[in-house]
C-alpha cells in the first residue's frame, strides 16, 4: 500500500473518530439528568418514586417527586408531566409548579419527568433536537431536556412478543413497543418491566398519600380529534365541568371574551392502560388528563428543531389547514408556542385544583405564587424560570 492510500485511509479513520465522538457526546449528555430550581421556599422535600416501588430503586425510572405540603389538613393532588418525554408543554408547566407554587391548605405533589427513562433518548430517524434553551433575563440561561413518547429500549430490553397487562390491554404485533409508554401499562406491576414498575409506583403514590385529585399532562397532533381536550374519569366529570366553567369565566373577566378552547369528553371504558381510565378504576383519585396541541407530535411536522418545539410554527400544517383538511388542530402562521401550551396546562390544572375544593369543601387545596395566563403568555419563559445560580 502505498502513502497516498496510507494517508487516505488515516483521514477516513479520523473523520469516522471524530464523528463517534460528537455521537458519543450526544449521548452522555442525554444521560445527564436535567438540573431544577429548587430554591422555592414551599418545597417541602423531593422524594423518589422507589420510596412507593422499591423495586425502582437505582434504575433508570426512579423519578423525583416535589412535595409542597401545607401542614394544614385538605385536599391532596397529583400534577406531572413527562409520561411522554417529547411533549413539551407539560414537563415546562410541572416545572412552573416547582419554582413558584406555594400551598396554604393540603397537600401537593408535582413530578416533572414522569417517564425519566424517556429524557435520556430522542425519537429515532427524526433528527430531533434534544433539548430547549431558554435565555434569562439576568442573562443567564436554562436548558431543558426533549426526550422521546417510549422509555429507552437500552434500559428495558428486549421488548416482548407479547404482553397482557394489569389493565387487560393486550400488547402485540404493532403496539408492541407500547410496552415503554407509560400511558399503556397502568396501573402497573410491583415487579416487571421497568415502564410498568413505574406506573406501579404512581399508582402507590396515589393511593399512600391519598391523592383526591390527578392531572396527567399531555400533547396532541394537530390530526388528533382530542386537542385542547380534558379527559376525565366518569368520576371526575363534575370536576372537570366546573374547572373548564371557572377558566372561561376567568378569562372573560381578564378582557378575553372568546375564553380559553378547552373541551371536555369522558374516559372512554375501553381506554385501556391509561391513566385517566386505569387510575380512576384503581385507585379513589378522580383521574384527569389534558391535552394541549403541538405540531412535533403529527405524522406531517416540519424537521423537529428547537425553534419547532418552542414556536410551534409549522409551515406544513399552515397548508394543511388552509386545505381545509384539519377538524380540531388547525394552525395559523402565528404557530402554537410553547408559553401559550404551557399556559393551557396551568390554567387547567389550577382551575380543577380550585374546583376540587368548591366541589368538596373538606378536599380544599389552596395554592398561590402561579404566574397568570397573561404573564406566562406575554413575558415568555425566558421572563418566568428562575435561575439557577
Amino acid at each position: 500500500m502505498n502513502t497516498k492510500h496510507i494517508l487516505r485511509n488515516v483521514v477516513v479513520l479520523l473523520a469516522a473518530l471524530a464523528l463517534a465522538f460528537l455521537a458519543g457526546q450526544e449521548f452522555y449528555d442525554l444521560q445527564q439528568p436535567d438540573e431544577f430550581y429548587t430554591a422555592n421556599p414551599a418545597l417541602t422535600r423531593i422524594a423518589k418514586l422507589s420510596e412507593y416501588n422499591p423495586n425502582l430503586k437505582g434504575t433508570a425510572g426512579d423519578t423525583d417527586i416535589y412535595v409542597f405540603d401545607s401542614g394544614v389538613p385538605g385536599g391532596v393532588a397529583l400534577v406531572y408531566g413527562g409520561t411522554h418525554a417529547n411533549e413539551t408543554a407539560a414537563v415546562m408547566s410541572a416545572i412552573t409548579y416547582i419554582e413558584n407554587v406555594s400551598v396554604s391548605q393540603g397537600k401537593l405533589f408535582v413530578i416533572p419527568q414522569a417517564n425519566l427513562s424517556a429524557f435520556s433518548a430522542t425519537l429515532p430517524l427524526r433528527a430531533q433536537t434534544g433539548h430547549m434553551t431558554f435565555k434569562l433575563t439576568d442573562g443567564s440561561t436554562r436548558q431543558v431536556r426533549i426526550g422521546t413518547r417510549l422509555a429507552n429500549p437500552v434500559h428495558q430490553w428486549p421488548d416482548p412478543n407479547y404482553r397482557l397487562n394489569t389493565s387487560g390491554r393486550m400488547l402485540q404485533h404493532g403496539e408492541i413497543a407500547e410496552i415503554r409508554n407509560l400511558n399503556r401499562n397502568h396501573p402497573g406491576l410491583e415487579e416487571g418491566y421497568l415502564v410498568e414498575m413505574v406506573c406501579y409506583g404512581i399508582r402507590k403514590l396515589v393511593e399512600t398519600e391519598n391523592v383526591d385529585l390527578l392531572f396527567d399532562g399531555h400533547e396532541a397532533s394537530p390530526e388528533f380529534r382530542a386537542v385542547n381536550f380534558l379527559i376525565a374519569h366518569e368520576r371526575a366529570m363534575d370536576l372537570g365541568s366546573a374547572a373548564i366553567l371557572n377558566a372561561n369565566l376567568d378569562a372573560m373577566m381578564e378582557g378575553n371574551m372568546d375564553g380559553y378552547p378547552f373541551k371536555l369528553d369522558r374516559s372512554g371504558a375501553t381506554s385501556w392502560g391509561l391513566s385517566h381510565r386505569a387510575l380512576g378504576d384503581n385507585t379513589n383519585a378522580m383521574a384527569t388528563l389534558f391535552e394541549s396541541l403541538n405540531p412535533v407530535m403529527g405524522f406531517c411536522h416540519d424537521k423537529v428543531t428547537e425553534e419547532l418545539v418552542k414556536d410551534g410554527i409549522s409551515p406544513n400544517y399552515v397548508k394543511i389547514t388552509e386545505l381545509g383538511l384539519l377538524n380540531s388542530g388547525e394552525l395559523t402562521e402565528a404557530g402554537s408556542p410553547i408559553e401559550l401550551r404551557a399556559a393551557y396546562h396551568m390554567e387547567m390544572s389550577r382551575h380543577l385544583i380550585g374546583a376540587l375544593g368548591e366541589l368538596y369543601p373538606e378536599k380544599t387545596l389552596t395554592i398561590s405564587g402561579l404566574p397568570t395566563f397573561n404573564d406566562l403568555v406575554t413575558n415568555g419563559f425566558e421572563g418566568i424560570l428562575k435561575p439557577l445560580k
